[in-house]
Order: structure tokens, then C-alpha cells, then sequence
């Protein structure tokens, strides 16, 4: 999940009619991130990318995955057992063959860092987006 906050203080971003713009380079912000991480997030069945939401507040907006899996996606995951717990076996297809198993030893997967990547990017972005939004204004 990506947070995007802009925070003011000592200012009266009304008096000093900043408001407007703060939100445009929140939503500015928001929408290109959303756009990237899209673009980034592997894709096998597309559920992962398809779960990608952008909730934009007054100055704050979130970005990120929904789907429960995406952490192991975005950080990768240890070698691990898996075991039927509700059936009596786990059933998966492997080399177009289907196969009923008790127990699998899952190899493990790489990290994918489609979240972080779209955060480093958003971040080299911010001055330009910064720039734009208060010249327009």
C-alpha cells in the first residue's frame, strides 16, 4: 500500500488559497501511482492487477493491492509445505497433467517489488507533479 499525505503547518492553506492545488497534486499523485503499480503488477491470472484501488481523501489518498496474496507477491516467499486440510488431497495441474496430492513442497518465490518500484517512482516524480500543479494555479 502506498500513502500519499501531504501535510501543512503553520499555514492557513485557505487564507492563502492552497487548498485547490493540494488536492490536485494529491490526486495527481494518486492517479499516477495507481496507473504505474498497475502497469507493474505481474500479471498470471489478472486478479492481482485488477485489485489495484486508489481511495483519495481531502489531502491524503491510498494505493495498493486488495487481493490477500499480494504481500507474498510484492515480498516474496520462503520455501514452504503445503498440506490438504479440508479435503483429502490438494489437486493441481502440472504440465497440462492433473495431480492429487496430500502434501506439496512449495520451492518458494521471488520477490516481485511492483508496490516499492511504484513508490520510488512516484517519489522522483513528486517535484515535477509539484511544479506543474502550482504554476497552472
Amino acid at each position: 500500500m502506498i500513502d500519499v499525505k501531504i501535510e501543512v503547518s503553520g499555514l492557513d492553506i485557505r487564507t492563502l488559497r492552497l487548498e485547490t492545488p493540494i488536492r490536485r497534486l494529491v490526486e495527481e499523485s494518486a492517479d499516477f501511482a495507481e496507473k504505474t503499480m498497475k502497469e507493474k503488477a505481474p500479471v498470471k491470472t489478472g486478479k492481482l492487477r485488477r485489485s489495484i484501488r486508489k481511495r483519495v481523501g481531502r489531502f491524503e489518498a491510498e494505493i495498493g493491492p486488495t487481493v490477500p496474496y499480494a504481500v507474498y507477491v510484492e515480498y516474496g516467499a520462503r520455501p514452504h509445505t503445503i498440506r490438504s486440510v479440508r479435503a483429502k488431497a490438494l489437486r493441481f495441474e502440472a504440465d497440462g497433467t492433473v495431480v492429487f496430492t496430500q502434501l506439496v513442497r512449495h520451492p518458494g518465490t521471488k520477490p516481485q517489488r511492483f508496490v516499492r518500484e511504484t513508490a520510488e517512482e512516484l517519489r522522483d516524480r513528486i517535484p515535477r507533479l509539484v511544479s506543474e500543479v502550482f504554476r497552472l494555479t
